[in-house]
């Protein structure tokens, strides 16, 4: 009789994922923290970017980082069963938290939901082990504070130029760069998608798009 309750409670708290783990938050709407990781920028440097739709083919997973700058259906299963592609990505070099998309005419409360999804996994996978670098994604300007949330100073982040609908013609992404550099003090951007790092601050380790299979 125990055993069922358990199990019942478990299938409870899995609705939202709670049942695989509830992490620390540095934030007052406790979205998980990914903590910094201790991968150097020459790992970075030296090993490709390729899109998480290619991960269960990839040939060389240990030569390679992982993004998720892709339509979300691609990815909505690394939320749907953690477990099963923890163990998909463990094989990587570095991956980076999967891109929620928080569109900015979205309702906040979708926002906020897809931002926790994305520190959350990141969370989870490290709790697997896994080297992982947190993606920041921006949504509408009044929920700034929540997009750079779950998020710890000093680390390296990741920041997509992808996506015409989402900076248009990159006014978007320039506006808040200077607020993403004062508030996260990041150690480095990895910047995946059109370059710009002629034309903004910082640290930026550019990572050009790429759609072949490695």
């Amino acid at each position: 009789m125990e055993n069922h309750k358990a199990k019942t409670r478990f299938r409870e708290l899995n609705i939202l994922n709670l049942g695989y783990g509830q992490f620390p938050s540095n934030n007052k709407y406790g979205i998980p923290t990914i903590k910094q990781t201790n991968i150097e920028e020459d790992i970075i440097k030296k090993y490709p970017l390729q899109g998480f739709n290619y991960a269960l083919t990839s040939k060389h997973p240990y030569d390679i980082g992982v993004h998720f700058f892709l339509h979300d259906y691609q990815f909505e299963r690394v939320w749907e069963k953690p477990s099963r592609y923890a163990d998909v990505l463990s094989k990587f070099r570095y991956v980076l938290s999967p891109d929620f998309s928080p569109y900015a005419d979205m309702p906040i409360a979708t926002q906020l939901y897809n931002v926790y999804r994305n520190r959350w996994c990141g969370t989870y996978w490290q709790s697997q082990g896994i080297t992982v670098i947190p993606t920041i994604t921006l949504g509408s300007p009044e929920l700034f504070d929540v997009c750079v949330s779950g998020v710890e100073k000093n680390s390296i982040i990741a920041i997509s130029t992808m996506g015409e609908g989402r900076w248009g013609d990159y006014k978007g992404i320039k506006s808040y760069w200077n607020r993403i550099l004062t508030t996260l003090e990041p150690k480095a951007i990895i910047l995946y998608g059109k370059d710009l790092s002629k034309e903004l601050p910082g640290n930026i380790i550019y990572k050009p798009y790429n759609s072949s299979r490695s």
